[in-house]
């Protein structure tokens, strides 16, 4: 049986020479089992003890075993303890380090999953907020205008200022000391209102059920929350008052009168949010028709039954 399973022989303490024992007929089957030949062919022992007719007795074991020294030609699965290997050579213990890994780039277009420390990529904007950023990159940016809290008159010296968004959109614009108004939404709705409360074309209704433009009692009032409603507008002002601008957060300025033949207009505009006011000066006319349509202001058809 331990011939055909090498892993299951006995390690044996060899015997030093001039220490042989003298082979007994009670102890010649140890003595043939000890020896150095009978240790490396386990079939030689059965047969001599056999042979010699004593009775097969397991060998005493050793006391301590004498640490061999190591051969070049003897194997070290055949020398110490039990192997597994089967006959097989192991590998030299030098060749057993463990090569280092590298990290192949993947090849594919599989998705990556990302490292815990990693940052995950930038996922795409939605639609509408590229679109967004697409309209404000392509619109056309206006002159340079300056801030009417940095201006006092609104006049030949100063005949543009410009409110930003946010101030724009926020309150009402007040304008006193005019005669007539006109205004233009985004819808193209044309209407014109006087300071004693003649109407024509069509008023634009707010969503609070309020003038876009109108007069609230002898001051004109532009609501400012719903200021991209409206395209444009004009306010004249023909007595004997020059016009005075008011903003919600206290900042007045004055419309230049003009001479004897000339009158400033105050026209508004609305660009891309903000609220630009420009004085116009205009040769004094007897009527406002004259003036509307200078400015391309076609009063729209007034509303059936209303």
């Amino acid at each position: 049986m331990t011939s055909g399973h090498p892993f299951l022989r006995r390690r044996v303490r060899p015997t030093p020479p001039g220490q042989e024992a003298r082979p007994t007929a009670a102890s010649h089957g140890t003595a043939a089992s000890s020896s150095p030949g009978a240790s490396s062919s386990p079939g030689a022992s059965s047969s001599t003890t056999a042979a010699h007719g004593g009775p097969i007795s397991r060998p005493a074991a050793p006391a301590a075993p004498a640490p061999a020294a190591p051969t070049s030609s003897a194997p070290a699965s055949s020398s110490g303890g039990l192997s597994l290997s089967f006959g097989r050579q192991p590998a030299p213990s030098a060749d057993r380090t463990p090569a280092p890994r590298t990290s192949a780039a993947p090849t594919s277009g599989a998705a990556r999953v990302p490292a815990p420390g990693a940052t995950a990529p930038a996922q795409p904007r939605p639609d509408r907020i590229a679109r967004r950023l697409a309209e404000r990159a392509s619109r056309i940016r206006p002159f340079p205008a300056p801030d009417p809290r940095d201006v006092r008159v609104l006049g030949p010296e100063d005949p543009v200022v410009r409110i930003d968004r946010r101030r724009a959109a926020v309150g009402a614009l007040r304008v006193t000391g005019s005669t007539s108004a006109a205004w233009e939404s985004v819808d193209h709705v044309v209407g014109a209102a006087t300071a004693d409360g003649a109407s024509a074309g069509r008023t634009v209704t707010t969503r609070g059920n309020r003038p876009l433009v109108g007069y609230d009692g002898a001051d004109v009032l532009v609501a400012l929350r719903h200021v991209r409603e409206l395209r444009r507008a004009l306010v004249m002002g023909r007595g004997s008052d020059r016009l005075v601008i008011g903003l919600h957060d206290g900042t007045t300025l004055a419309v230049d009168p003009g001479d004897a033949d000339t009158t400033t207009i105050l026209a508004l505009s609305v660009i891309d949010g903000e609220l630009e006011l420009r004085a116009e000066p205009f040769p004094r006319a007897t009527h406002d028709g004259d003036v509307f349509a200078a400015f391309g202001f076609l009063l729209s058809a007034p509303t059936v039954g209303v």
